[in-house]
């Protein structure tokens, strides 16, 4: 089982609705690849946070199963396809159903599970089953009219795919179940020894060390929401969301650049939903209906900014399944022909036509693209100087969570102003995120943060389309670093939470800190120590901003402030952009970093931009990392969480009769004989796995 849960999972329907009936074994394993290393970094590929994580939710994916007389096989410190030599040596397999994948990774651990499952040989067959999305892949050739291939490219925008896909129906939850009322209940268990079945491991059995453990112990401290994974868990939240505080009538998002202050929002402004969507204890279709449910009665804008969340999902998923695959994780990225075979690793004018042209971003082969592990662990470990990226990466460091638009703002000062490989900071973000999904990491990371390079007219003779060429700048190019921080977090709460040292500065100089420097800052006082005038030496008490003998203006910061400032009482590692370049935009009014038209008219570098590109924004239904009234859910409220599933979407107790409700006006489409697919082929003699 990959997907977390037992609501709306086809794989687990499939396989106890195939008929004639045998018994079913539910198998989860711990695969060590997924404990190991990434590839370029060297990271642990699932951080010690995201792990214990996932431990939660297998106990609680166990509890539900016992519950309806199920069990779960489980194994750990080795392979799906060794454990499933260890499940041979008890049980025949006649059938095996899982999800499909779409990753490279994830496809080779299937290809060596199907390759196992042949050796054994006889008929035993594998059937994939198509899941993460909102829409099924199945349903795409006819709500959109044409075959998904004909139209999901490799350059596909997010604002097309939304208008191709937008005549395409959502199916109800549990589909398979609903339209065979009368299912019986779920197939018995086979008869083996309880001990057979295996346990959660620990953490420590998964090969995590000391220091890991007492990360993982203080990250459940630090974070403001309490993440406990689950199924019922999820159910919960959905619950308390939609229908207990009504919440959707605040939600804002995360991808909703026009919200501001979102470091310091409201819990409700997002749902909190991600992890579990991440593991797949909520199904994507449950929430949708959920919110068409609501709509009912009280519609609202959030509603609409949820469900966007959702296609995100989609998005990434059919773009990687139909035409990025590995081209994803090149350095040029999935849309580029210098990550296609025999492509140009130089650009040409008349061939390769800017990829970037939505976005206005320079092409990434123009670009010299570092491995400066330097630059890399002042990144990672939040010392760059500038507090608003520092205290997001601290945050994710010690709590395995980060803001969206957070993540967005530390991916573009690491491509803009660090120009280094950005496969590096996608490797970091795999390995501490605690809602980490490999098609919304990776495919945000190539598709906008890597299109979006800063990019100048192409100035050189000879004709030819339209191109872009980088903008190389000595100051800080990710200006989002110093807008968004204002924008976002205009008291500094964010940063001063995250950031101790700077707790006592104001809010502008917790900031952009390195204005302490500046010898004609008029400064409040920094500490209770008189100061030495610098002119005629003569102490002055702290309250004096210039000195009673000369008159001279007071130090802009005293050396014990300095040291307790740390790195922060330095330029930080890129320099900020001079006060000159800043300017209040003529269109949104807000005072930024950028430049002026032919016209003489002030522009910030968001708005310039945003003339050229598509309005998209980073995918994903993001957390906050606030304190969250209830949050710790109590036992009736998970009880009303899994009240939310449709009667005939639950699997009842062993030989109970199937839900009636919901019954499809028409069977679901059967997929051709022999394709990727093939989960609707209805022929199957025997069922089982």
């Amino acid at each position: 089982m990959s997907d977390l849960r037992l609501h709306d999972h086809e794989p687990v329907s499939r396989a106890h609705l195939e008929q004639p009936r045998l018994p079913v074994v539910h198998m989860h394993v711990f695969d060590p690849f997924w404990f190991g290393y990434t590839r370029l970094g060297r990271f642990r590929k699932t951080g010690s946070v995201r792990g214990r994580f996932w431990l939660e939710c297998v106990e609680d994916l166990r509890n539900s199963l016992e519950t309806r007389g199920q069990h779960l096989f489980l194994r750990f410190g080795m392979s799906a396809a060794a454990a499933l030599q260890q499940l041979t040596a008890q049980v025949q397999i006649a059938t095996v159903f899982t999800f499909a994948e779409v990753c490279s990774e994830e496809l080779q651990q299937e290809a060596e599970f199907e390759e196992a499952l042949r050796q054994l040989g006889g008929s035993a067959k594998l059937v994939r089953c198509w899941g993460y999305t909102l829409h099924h892949i199945d349903d795409l050739a006819q709500g959109c009219g044409k075959p998904p291939e004909r139209w999901i490219n490799p350059s596909l925008s997010f604002g097309s795919f939304k208008r191709e896909i937008r005549s395409c129906r959502v199916r109800p939850v549990a589909a398979e179940w609903q339209h065979l009322p009368k299912s019986g209940g779920l197939s018995r268990p086979p008869d083996v020894d309880e001990a057979w079945w295996g346990d959660v491991p620990s953490l420590a059995a998964l090969g995590y060390s000391r220091e890991e453990l007492c990360e993982a112990e203080e990250a459940r401290s630090l974070s403001a929401i309490p993440w406990r994974g689950g199924e019922s868990l999820a159910l919960a939240r959905l619950q308390a969301y939609i229908w207990e505080r009504r919440a959707l009538k605040q939600y804002v998002g995360t991808t909703d650049w026009t919200a501001n202050g979102k470091c310091t929002a409201p819990n409700d402004q997002t749902s909190k939903l991600s992890p579990y969507l991440a593991f797949g204890c909520l199904s994507p279709r449950l929430l949708y209906w959920e919110i068409q449910r609501f709509e009912k009665g009280d519609r609202c804008k959030g509603a609409k900014g949820l469900i966007n969340s959702l296609l995100w999902r989609d998005f990434y998923r059919f773009i990687v399944h139909y035409a990025w695959g590995n081209r994803m994780y090149h350095l040029y990225g999935p849309m580029n022909c210098g990550s296609v075979p025999g492509g140009h690793k130089t650009p040409t004018k008349w061939c390769c036509k800017h990829y970037n042209n939505l976005f206005g971003g320079s092409d990434p082969r123009l670009w010299t693209w570092e491995k400066n592990l330097e630059k890399f662990g002042k990144w990672a470990s939040g010392t760059t100087g500038f507090p608003f990226v520092d205290a997001a990466m601290l945050e994710l460091k010690q709590t395995g969570y980060m803001l969206h638009l957070n993540r967005e703002t530390v991916g573009w000062f690491f491509v803009r102003d660090l120009q280094t490989d950005w496969r590096l900071a996608a490797e970091w973000f795999e390995s501490r995120l605690l809602d980490y999904d490999c098609v919304l990491n990776w495919g945000n990371w190539a598709y906008f943060i890597l299109t979006q390079l800063p990019a100048r007219e192409d100035d050189r003779p000879g004709g030819g389309p339209r191109y872009t060429l980088p903008r190389y700048s000595p100051y800080l190019m990710a200006t989002q670093v110093l807008g968004w921080g204002r924008d976002h977090d205009p008291s500094a709460g964010y940063v001063k939470k995250w950031i101790r040292s700077l707790g006592s500065l104001p809010a502008e100089l917790a900031r952009e800190p390195w204005k302490l420097q500046a010898g004609d800052l008029d400064l409040e006082p920094l500490s209770d120590d008189f100061w030495s005038c610098a002119t005629c030496t003569l102490h002055n008490p702290p309250t004096n901003r210039r000195c009673e003998a000369c008159n001279s203006r007071r130090p802009a910061c005293s050396s014990a402030n300095t040291t307790a400032l740390g790195i922060y009482a330095e330029q930080p590692m890129v320099p900020p952009p001079p006060e000159d370049s800043m300017g209040l935009c003529a269109n949104c009014g807000s005072v930024d970093a950028g430049w002026a038209s032919e016209e003489a008219v002030f522009y910030c570098e968001t708005c310039w931009a945003q003339w050229a590109t598509d309005t998209v924004t980073l995918g994903g239904d993001a957390l906050r990392a606030r304190p969250l009234s209830g949050a710790e859910l109590g036992e009736s409220q998970i009880s009303d969480g899994w009240a939310l599933v449709p009667d005939a979407a639950l699997l009842g107790p062993v030989g109970s009769e199937g839900g009636t409700a919901g019954e499809l006006a028409k069977p679901p489409p059967v997929a051709k004989k022999g394709g990727r697919w093939g989960v609707r082929d209805r022929t199957d003699k025997v069922a089982g796995g």
